[in-house]
């Protein structure tokens, strides 16, 4: 994620002259909910608010989480599961998987949250247009008795899809969505009010599409505090701010009056020390914990980005380590060429990397152009070996600044080769309607967080069929049926078998360099500055408070939640 300040212009009088012009700003808005009983986020919610279906590529921020609860969650600090709606899973046979549900558990509108609820949400997977339609093909059949949950596999299961799902799946209220649990609907209808079991409801009140969603506490109590699995939260509400002006937004967080920043700020090391009352997870670079592969995107529907060998001569034209310090000040490193995360760094092949891999280099850029029939014009820009001239788009979203600057130092090295990229910045929804639909040359893409597994990178990559709309996996629209096979071996490999997942993430590894339907080009963090001016106890490394401190889309469920339910009043 990325904030929209002149990232190379920034100071600590510039930060001062923010802060006293939205202070009238700030002082209206803290003035709608009690100060001291209000959590101000930001950072998730870029463009106008579309809704309440947690199956939108851009719903309400918290929704997932704060409303609409998991049956599991997973603290990948310490890489391990945690029961939450259900009270326990297990494999009962090496198909069959035993769900246990909680008792006491009750949606927002009074009605019990039962075993038949959890089955329902389960079966929306026959939806082609659900994210984990191809999980549930492989599932046999869904039963209920009482308080369980009996989910029989056809065949051998995809062990970590299955796992992952787990943790992912929002639980919604059938009765809310019975009339829209088709293949439309489901990723594009809305309620007007969405019904869940977690900790915060919808405050209809404080709602503005185009500048904030309010959640208020659940006026009957939490289920998770009264059984004493989790502390009870206390702020009262929680206010997500849409992301629309970067000077407001910075002088909120710098003057106390927003607590938890998701965005990329710049000089983070100049901001922590500045008097702000600002906090990171470390005290020292890189300040924030690792939390997603940055990737250039090509449109592999389109020529020349449809050529494998134009791809990997762009990504040898990339200079990643001068955008890590330039655009990042080096709170990024450079990728892997295989695009995987330094928690998995077990599995990656380095033999496979040093044959097939890359790095920056303009020469090798041009002999792999040159070999495939590339020339170029008059102008000095490659043309198609048919003659055509090579002139592409790269879309970032308007705003996010470490992108913005990243495109133009992409589309520098990229004319330095020859090859003619220029940079463009829609609205974030547009950003995202285009990536979705296929509309768009270039981007730089990093939605898929980190996670229990690296099957949900392959996953993302390689996912087929390709469907009208791409909400969630292979953006790049890329066909490789041998990829994929081998993806669907890699789910249904269970995650104690590290051997076999070893064996298998090698071959998708040489697969991967060899086309890069994706170009891997930095680690981001997991963004978050916080303010303690009205809360304290936020996670910190060397404490017993060792949680993600991000409230982007599929992150509460992964201790963002932890770190809201830990907070404690400034003052107190």
């Amino acid at each position: 994620m990325s904030f929209g300040i002149n990232r190379r212009t920034f100071t600590v009088v510039s930060a001062a002259a923010l802060m006293a012009t939205v202070a009238g700003t700030a002082l209206a808005q803290s003035g709608e909910y009690p100060r001291n009983e209000t959590l101000y986020m930001s950072g998730a919610q870029w463009g106008n608010i579309i809704g309440f279906n947690p199956y939108f590529g851009n719903f309400a921020n918290g929704l997932i989480g704060l409303v609409n609860e998991t049956l599991f969650r997973y603290d990948p600090i310490a890489d391990k599961y945690i029961n939450w709606l259900a009270e326990k899973g297990d494999w009962e046979s090496p198909t069959v998987f035993k769900l246990t549900i909680r008792s006491g558990i009750k949606w927002s509108d009074g009605d019990d949250f039962t075993a038949e609820d959890v089955k329902w949400n389960i079966d929306l997977g026959k939806l082609p247009t659900i994210w984990w339609t191809d999980l549930y093909k492989s599932i046999k059949s869904v039963e209920t008795s009482g308080n369980t949950v009996t989910v029989t596999f056809e065949g051998t299961p995809n062990y970590q899809a299955w796992q992952n799902a787990l943790w992912n799946i929002p639980m919604m209220k059938p009765s809310q969505w019975k009339d829209h649990a088709n293949e439309t609907d489901i990723t594009s209808w809305t309620p007007e009010e969405p019904i869940g079991t977690g900790p915060y409801v919808f405050d209809k009140a404080g709602y503005d599409p185009t500048t904030r969603v309010v959640w208020t506490k659940t006026p009957d109590g939490w289920w998770a505090s009264k059984a004493g699995i989790s502390p009870d939260p206390k702020p009262k509400y929680i206010i997500d701010l849409v992301n629309s002006s970067n000077n407001v937004a910075l002088g909120l967080l710098l003057s106390g009056k927003q607590d938890l920043n998701n965005n990329f700020l710049p000089g983070v090391a100049t901001l922590i020390s500045g008097g702000y009352g600002l906090h990171t997870y470390y005290d020292k670079p890189p300040y924030m914990l690792p939390a997603v592969t940055s990737w250039l995107l090509p449109n592999t529907k389109k020529a020349p980005l449809d050529d494998a060998a134009f791809r990997r001569a762009l990504a040898f034209a990339i200079n990643t380590d001068q955008i890590a310090k330039v655009d990042y000040g080096n709170v990024v490193l450079p990728a892997s060429p295989t695009g995987l995360l330094p928690v998995w760094d077990k599995y990656i092949d380095k033999e496979a990397v040093k044959q097939h891999g890359f790095s920056y280099d303009p020469k090798k850029s041009a002999e792999i152009l040159d070999a495939a029939g590339y020339k170029k014009g008059a102008d000095g820009f490659y043309q198609t070996p048919k003659g055509e001239p090579i002139d592409l788009k790269i879309e970032v979203p308007s705003g996010w600044s470490d992108w913005m600057q990243a495109v133009q130092m992409i589309s520098a090295d990229a004319k330095a080769v020859g090859i003619k990229i220029t940079p463009k910045y829609p609205d974030f929804n547009t950003y995202q309607s285009q990536r979705n639909t296929g509309n768009f040359d270039l981007m730089i893409e990093n939605s898929q967080p980190l996670s229990d597994t690296p099957y949900t990178y392959y996953r993302y990559l390689y996912q087929l069929p390709i469907l009208s709309s791409q909400t969630n996996y292979n953006f790049a629209r890329f066909e490789d049926k041998e990829a994929w096979d081998l993806t669907v071996q890699l789910a249904k490999t269970p995650r104690t078998d590290i051997e076999k997942m070893k064996e298998i993430t090698a071959k998708l590894q040489v697969s991967f360099m060899d086309q890069l339907p994706m170009i891997p080009l930095w680690y981001n963090g997991a963004w978050a500055q916080m303010s303690t001016t009205t809360w304290k106890n936020w996670p910190a490394d060397g404490t017993d408070r060792q949680f993600i401190p991000i409230s982007w889309r599929g992150w509460l469920q992964m201790t963002g939640l932890d770190t809201i339910t830990h907070l404690e009043p400034a003052g107190e």
